[in-house]
């Protein structure tokens, strides 16, 4: 005990009392809100060391996405989608559809069979869903299996809960998602018009928000 903790007794009241409970509740609660920061910081760290993969790998296939004329088309999108900071686990999923490579690559990541896929007609035709070829069917719906497991496979709570937001709130997905969906027709000689295109665009993000929304999501 030393001589500043020393004090007289006609100095104590019921203010000061309640000034010492006061200072005692304020203590307490933040211990509760540094215990609260901490547990974030946790759990950041984590979901950036989850995320860090998909970045990484989105990194290297840019490299070769910007040096070649095909990807002309979507590369602004693409650019302006990383920019505002869209997860790069999902831009992945998205266009893995015109680079196989990509698809590959995840898919080894999760442990699922290879994609092949060498289809092309030779007359250009429209894209009719009713009467699609089966290779060229397998292939969307492999696609949009990558688009789902993409964000739900090893998902980042974090990065989950601003998705989902950007998910309800952005049209420049459905924009995006529509010219790689026609980048990948154009490609095998099919045509598609933009709004058949945003169509299915809309399906595949109401398909993942209903993935997304059922996914266990830490709240802190």
């Amino acid at each position: 005990m030393w001589l500043e903790d020393y004090i007289p007794s006609e100095w104590v009241s019921e203010d000061w009392w309640a000034s010492v409970e006061q200072v005692k509740e304020v203590s307490e609660q933040y211990k509760k809100q540094a215990a609260k920061s901490a547990a974030w910081i946790k759990r950041t760290q984590k979901d950036e060391k989850k995320a860090k993969t998909y970045d990484m790998l989105l990194a290297w296939f840019l490299v070769h996405i910007i040096v070649d004329d095909r990807f002309r088309w979507i590369l602004d999108d693409l650019i302006w989608l990383i920019h505002k900071w869209y997860p790069s686990n999902f831009i992945l999923g998205i266009i893995s559809l015109v680079y196989i490579d990509i698809s590959n690559k995840i898919r080894e990541i999760w442990n699922k069979e290879y994609i092949e896929f060498n289809y092309k007609t030779e007359i250009r035709k429209e894209f009719n869903n009713s009467t699609i070829d089966l290779e060229v069917k397998n292939r969307i719906n492999l696609w949009i299996d990558d688009i789902v497991n993409s964000v739900s496979i090893e998902y980042s709570s974090v990065l989950t809960k601003r998705l989902i937001w950007f998910l309800e709130s952005q049209e420049d997905i459905i924009i995006f998602i529509s010219k790689v969906f026609m980048l990948f027709l154009n490609d095998i000689n099919i045509n598609i018009s933009l709004s058949k295109s945003q169509n299915i665009s809309e399906f595949i993000i109401s398909e993942v928000l209903i993935k997304l929304k059922k996914l266990k999501l830490d709240d802190i």
